[in-house]
């Protein structure tokens, strides 16, 4: 099969310091991925602007909503036929599969949905890309119980939804955001699941699937 790359970021909250830094990487992605948080409780108009910062050097971009991102950002995503909320993609032998916002928080953001809601999304979302070689989600909310939905108080905040799901499917890959403070890396099973952190310092996952399999590095450049 043909090689696709791919160049994974999240929680962008309209910071695009790392924008230039990281040009020749998105650049040379096949496709860009925007794990949630495009605005800082923003709506359509802010998140266009980081939308169309990202498309002036990659025009593949596939996103999902983040739970700072108000309703508005969605429907926004959806006419640019770019939505991975409850949606999935395949491109090649990768099939992607996505879900967005987040689970209630106690500070009422935006764009939050009820457990079951999410689990449902995402459920559906990966039921279509059931037979694809290579399968990956794209989830702004983290499973809960990992290295990388820890809060800064010790909790695990993540979906609980999420980490069933991928316990019972198995996909090779979940890529996550939400909790700046748990970037990183964990592992569910066969699932390897990555947080790249916020973009504003520079976090990415690049992804590479080919002949030979599926391949992730998970990237700090500022540290």
């Amino acid at each position: 099969m043909a090689r696709l790359t791919f160049c994974a970021v999240s929680d962008i909250h309209e910071r695009l310091e790392w924008l230039r830094p990281l040009s020749g990487v998105l650049a040379a992605a096949d496709w860009i991925l925007l794990l949630g948080d495009l605005t800082q409780f923003g709506h359509a108009p802010q998140a266009r602007a980081v939308l169309d910062a990202f498309r002036t050097i990659n025009p593949h971009v596939l996103a999902v909503p983040g739970n700072l991102d108000h309703p508005d950002v969605l429907t926004l995503l959806e006419d640019e036929g770019v939505s991975l909320h409850g949606r999935h993609r395949l491109l090649g032998d990768v099939g992607l599969a996505g879900v967005g916002g987040s689970g209630p928080t106690p500070f009422g953001t935006p764009f939050e949905l009820s457990d079951d809601e999410l689990g449902a999304l995402l459920a559906g979302s990966l039921a279509a890309i059931a037979g694809a070689r290579h399968r990956v989600v794209v989830s702004h909310p983290p499973p809960n119980g990992t290295a990388v939905d820890k809060v800064r108080l010790g909790l695990h905040v993540g979906s609980a939804a999420v980490r069933r799901l991928a316990e019972a499917q198995s996909p090779d890959l979940l890529l996550c955001g939400h909790i700046h403070e748990a970037a990183g890396e964990d592992r569910l099973g066969a699932t390897r699941v990555i947080n790249p952190g916020p973009f504003v310092h520079g976090g990415h996952v690049l992804l590479e699937a080919g002949d030979d399999g599926l391949s992730a590095r998970l990237i700090f450049p500022a540290r």
